[in-house]
């Protein structure tokens, strides 16, 4: 990214993110590969019918879990380092945890009594809920480690296991559920003590934090809440609506045609999750610097730009390859349009940067949840009026429709209420990188000899190579150089309370 100056305050907190992003992405690899394979073990072992049901109920899980969350990962994230002692952290993560373990409690008990089908998922949902906030209030000190290892090795890595096992044994179904679900029993153990061990003292000193900051906690937390489960619900919901509009054999191919997008979130999510942090020191040191909070606002989006977009280019130029991954009677024209439409969705959510993180940083969390809900209700409603008329390729539509949406509302009140200004020439070569030497080339190969799973996979490795080289080629403009120089140098410790 081209940039004129190049502030010492704009480097620092990028080299922490780049550190933070290097090993948060790493992780998220680790977990993408791990849930790609799980189902690629579904969709080849399972029937379509089970395989769309199980699909269907790890998705309402996920909808559930985000529920009981209550926002507290994003409350903890901005409250945390204006924490005025350890004292006072321990008392954040005390208001934060009651409630969520009530309200996970209550939400396990209605499911298991009102859905028949989830019995044998809900009794994991209060350890899901325990994990997720030990690791939000690790995260909220800019200590990513656990997160990685834990929720991103551990966890996906024994549902894998377990589901391999399980299906070697040669049952499906009820078991299929609860042997995915255990993974959330380990992670939540391991979490647990990681935070424990974390906070001086750990949690057994009880924490002092006041009525007003408890009120002031929950005051922005909520709507975070709310906005969290909508925000889920558009990225779960399709599943479910598909199932239930068109059958569980139909939900099972839209989730194999839409799974690779979980390999360009990975790099998005690695880089927004830790820049998190550092938009709130910076808003908090700072909050006239509107300078710093560009640079890093921009740089940011570049590196997942860099990331994200090379994946989405492989699977663009030969959706027909990818799709025979997952087994024989995939690789539909119809599977095809959904790859095309979520790629086309995701280029343009990954360019609008990190939107909402610096729109929930800096205070704004009632815009964040208007904002969510207004997607979640176009999504719903586009999936209720197109699916049945054009099939799962419907619901990619008003999946994009609604991600493209919320993207544009963020970045318009960020515009007006930050001045943060969109540097277009600056992501015009991040953009044009991974056309170039990854699209391109693939679509040719494809057209003239046509790929196949195996040989999509190896010609996308070459092209990946190629386009390593261009990156770095160009790494100062792209600001690349930024991160290197962090990665090789020697870390200052990061002040936390």
């Amino acid at each position: 990214m081209t940039t004129t100056a190049d502030p010492r305050a704009a480097r620092a907190h990028l080299g922490e993110v780049a550190r933070g992003s290097a090993l948060t992405f790493a992780g998220a690899v680790v977990s993408t590969v791990a849930t790609f394979a799980l189902v690629i073990v579904v969709t080849r072992n399972v029937e379509p019918e089970a395989a769309g049901r199980f699909f269907a109920a790890t998705a309402v899980f996920v909808m559930a879990l985000a529920a009981a969350g209550l926002g507290s990962d994003t409350g903890l994230a901005r409250f945390v380092l204006r924490a005025d002692g350890s004292a006072q952290v321990r008392g954040l993560v005390r208001t934060a945890a009651l409630p969520v373990l009530v309200v996970t409690t209550a939400l396990a008990l209605l499911l298991g009594l009102w859905v028949p089908g989830m019995r044998v998922l809900v009794w994991a949902l209060p350890f899901a809920a325990a994990a997720d906030l030990s690791l939000a209030a690790l995260r909220a000190h800019a200590t990513f480690r656990s997160t990685v290892l834990i929720d991103r090795i551990v966890r996906p890595g024994v549902q894998l296991l377990l589901v391999v096992l399980v299906l070697a044994w040669g049952r499906s179904g009820a078991a299929l559920a609860v042997a995915w679900a255990a993974g959330y029993v380990v992670s939540a153990l391991l979490a647990m003590r990681a935070l424990h061990r974390h906070l001086p003292g750990g949690l057994d000193v009880i924490g002092a934090v006041g009525a007003d900051s408890s009120r002031a906690f929950w005051s922005f937390t909520w709507p975070r809440a709310v906005a969290r489960i909508a925000q889920v619900a558009i990225q779960k919901l399709d599943i479910v609506l598909v199932a239930a509009l068109l059958g569980t054999a139909e939900a099972a191919a839209y989730t194999v045609a839409t799974r690779f997008v979980v390999f360009g979130q990975l790099a998005n999510q690695a880089v927004s999750s830790v820049v998190q942090p550092r938009f709130t020191l910076i808003l908090t040191e700072d909050a006239d610097d509107r300078t710093t909070l560009n640079r890093v606002f921009g740089t940011t989006t570049c590196w997942s730009m860099l990331l994200a977009w090379p994946v989405y280019a492989c699977v663009a130029a030969a959706p027909s390859a990818y799709l025979a991954w997952f087994g024989d009677g995939y690789a539909s024209t119809e599977n095809t349009v959904v790859v095309l439409v979520m790629v086309a969705g995701m280029l343009v959510a990954v360019a609008s940067g990190p939107v909402d993180t610096l729109l929930l940083m800096s205070g704004r969390s009632g815009r964040s949840l208007a904002n969510t809900l207004l997607a979640l209700a176009v999504d719903v409603g586009l999936c209720l009026l197109l699916v049945p008329m054009v099939g799962i390729a419907g619901a990619a539509l008003a999946w994009v429709a609604s991600v493209v949406l919320r993207t544009i509302l963020a970045g318009v009140q960020l515009h007006a209420d930050l001045e943060l200004r969109a540097d277009l020439r600056g992501l015009a070569l991040p953009a044009a990188l991974p056309l170039v030497c990854v699209a391109v080339p693939l679509l040719a190969l494809d057209r003239v000899v046509g790929l196949g799973a195996v040989s999509w996979l190896a010609a996308s490795a070459g092209a990946l190579a190629c386009y390593a080289g261009a990156v770095w080629r160009w790494r100062v403009r792209l600001g690349v150089d930024v991160a290197l120089q962090a990665l090789t140098r020697r870390r200052r410790p990061v002040m936390v309370p």
